[in-house]
């Protein structure tokens, strides 16, 4: 056997490997002074279950998971899959008499995990309650997150790809062989079931140093044919988002959780799709490169990316049956690095959010116009001026085009537009305190409550959401300042029905939080909002009952139950009170939104 054959079955060998860097295979020799592991694929030492076992006193249950697992390999002859706390790991046997000595891949999962799987672990594992606020479990869930899923074709696929790599060591295996072998399985099961997101990643990547995959080439090689999925280059990119009902948000590691288990599911479907490949962006949604076919015009190309879009939204919708966004970049040369084309179809992404669409190109809403900072400035200089003369039509025109300029200073950068919020936020207050004083303690509860939404939101929608509730609620306190503290006690108060407009909200009690008498809440309420309680209250299940019809399947006894009404009877009553229909022909005439 010649060196070079040698060489390319060691290098079928690494295509397997590199190229799934989350699942690292170690050689394992079991001896005298105990286990010795050899690391043979990702050198980076990447956060891994056993991390936090170690850490919480669980390595001897481990370490005991670990000799038993030998034990039953050595003994058989074959391989171990186990699981410990859930987490599972496979032990291959190396034919070898002389020595005990093992290969290992893990951890991994054999299913999708959810919220009460990741509960359960950490429970195991700790000791202790899993809550969003525990920062130790958020990186657990994180980490969790990240790990392969090796569902029974693909376990069993890679369990193949061992042996043949067990006998490449030991030097029992046909060698010619080998390679052909393993390229087999890569290209008919792994690449199908695992497809390679470390290309999608360096198409779309901003560094202007970092190559595509087919940059030396000028074309995609078979190899990339199969492990992308796709046949020619490509040439847009395209941004997808699930989007919660604003009237039951989950808790923000519930929506990690879920939008994990969405972006595994949209990456396994890009795969079934002509001409696509995906990869997540980050923790939120999913990336994805596509081409229409060169022979259409550009009026039939764009309906294509339109209808590829809607194959993406139908399919989270009915596997998830969560509303999904999706926005669409510029369509390049073929070959040309895609990451300006990713970047307007993030921009576009978020904007769908904000003008209500399904689906929006980046040229219909803010064009290629080269961004400048002084914009930026001047349009957050012109939201200032609309708030001092308190022109609620002035104040949206001009919020509009502050949010838009902000999504292209950010970029996907979640956290540079949170900070340009969070600023521009406290500008506007320290402004209607210079007109309208306030008692320190009303003002620093005031200015607490009001950025806690939008410093504590995880996706950039929701960035944007809590953003411009802030801004509603700055306006009303801002335009009826001259009532002092009881427009505080108000604003409070309108806070908490719009957080809990589906509970039973009688007056006397909503009065009484609110640091009132009756009669005294009924005048200062009317005066303030220019309606009633009780027609207040009303406008806000409407809405949001509104949102569930339009976005859900739910039906109107379930969407009033949710909304906080107390009959279907009562919503059928109220909706048509305030909107001229009956929720059957709002959700009627609102079809299209929802089959989209």
């Amino acid at each position: 056997m010649s060196w070079l054959s040698n060489l390319q079955n060691a290098y079928a060998i690494h295509n397997v490997i590199a190229h799934r860097p989350e699942l690292p295979v170690y050689v394992i020799r079991d001896g005298a002074d105990g286990l010795e592991w050899m690391d043979l694929s990702d050198p980076r030492d990447r956060l891994k279950p056993f991390h936090f076992e170690i850490f919480f006193g669980k390595e001897t249950a481990r370490d005991a998971h670990y000799r038993a697992a030998l034990d039953e390999a050595a003994r058989t002859q074959r391989p171990v899959c186990r699981q410990i706390f859930g987490f599972w790991d496979l032990f291959y046997p190396l034919p070898d008499p002389g020595t005990r000595a093992f290969l290992y891949v893990g951890q991994f999962y054999r299913e999708a995990p959810d919220w009460e799987t990741l509960s359960a672990q950490w429970r195991q594992i700790t000791g202790q309650e899993p809550t969003s606020a525990n920062t130790d479990f958020v990186h657990f869930v994180r980490m969790a997150l990240e790990l392969p899923i090796l569902e029974p074709e693909l376990l069993h696929a890679y369990e193949e790809f061992l042996g043949h790599y067990a006998e490449f060591l030991t030097d029992r295996e046909e060698r010619a062989t080998i390679q052909e072998r393993i390229d087999r399985i890569n290209r008919e099961t792994l690449s199908r079931l695992w497809p390679i997101e470390t290309w999608v990643e360096s198409a779309i990547d901003p560094d202007k140093f970092r190559l595509t995959p087919w940059r030396l080439d000028g074309k995609l090689a078979d190899y990339m044919k199969e492990g992308l999925g796709i046949g020619r280059l490509p040439t847009t990119a395209l941004a997808l988002m699930p989007l919660d009902s604003r009237s039951a948000p989950l808790d923000w590691v519930q929506t990690l959780v879920r939008n994990a288990r969405i972006q595994r599911a949209c990456i396994g479907f890009a795969r079934e799709q002509p001409e696509t490949a995906a990869t997540h962006l980050a923790d939120y949604g999913i990336s994805l490169i596509t081409s229409a076919r060169s022979s259409k015009n550009l009026a039939r190309a764009r309906l294509e990316l339109r209808e590829h879009a809607q194959k993406f939204q139908a399919f989270v919708k009915e596997r998830f049956g969560v509303r999904a966004v999706v926005g669409i970049g510029t369509t390049l040369a073929p070959g040309a690095p895609l990451h300006e084309s990713h970047r307007e179809a993030v921009l576009a992404l978020h904007m769908c959010a904000q003008l209500e669409r399904d689906v929006l190109f980046f040229d219909e809403h803010g064009g290629r116009s080269e961004f400048r900072y002084a914009e930026l400035q001047r349009a957050a200089t012109a939201l200032s001026g609309a708030f001092d003369r308190e022109h609620a039509t002035e104040i949206k025109l001009a919020s509009d085009r502050y949010v838009q300029l902000v999504l292209r200073y950010s970029g996907e950068r979640l956290e540079v537009a949170r900070s340009q919020f969070l600023a521009t936020l406290f500008q506007l207050w320290n402004g209607v305190l210079r007109r309208s004083p306030m008692q320190h303690e009303a003002r620093d509860r005031f200015a607490s409550d009001l950025t806690r939404r939008l410093e504590e939101a995880p996706a950039m929608y929701q960035v944007i959401e809590a953003f411009k509730e802030a801004l509603g609620r700055l306006s009303f306190v801002s335009s009826k300042a001259w009532q002092g503290s009881n427009v505080m006690r108000l604003e409070a108060t309108l806070q908490y029905l719009r957080e809990n407009f589906a509970e039973a909200l009688p007056l006397p009690l909503v009065a009484r939080k609110a640091g009132f008498s009756v009669p005294t809440f009924s005048r200062v309420f009317r005066r303030a909002t220019g309606t009633s309680f009780l027609t207040y209250v009303r406008s806000i299940r409407v809405e949001h009952a509104k949102n569930l019809i339009v976005t859900t399947p739910m039906s109107i006894d379930q969407v009033a139950q949710a909304c906080g009404f107390q009959s279907q009877h009562h919503l059928i009553r109220s909706f048509k009170k305030t909107t001229n229909q009956t929720p059957g022909a709002y959700r009627k005439a609102h079809a299209s939104v929802y089959e989209n």
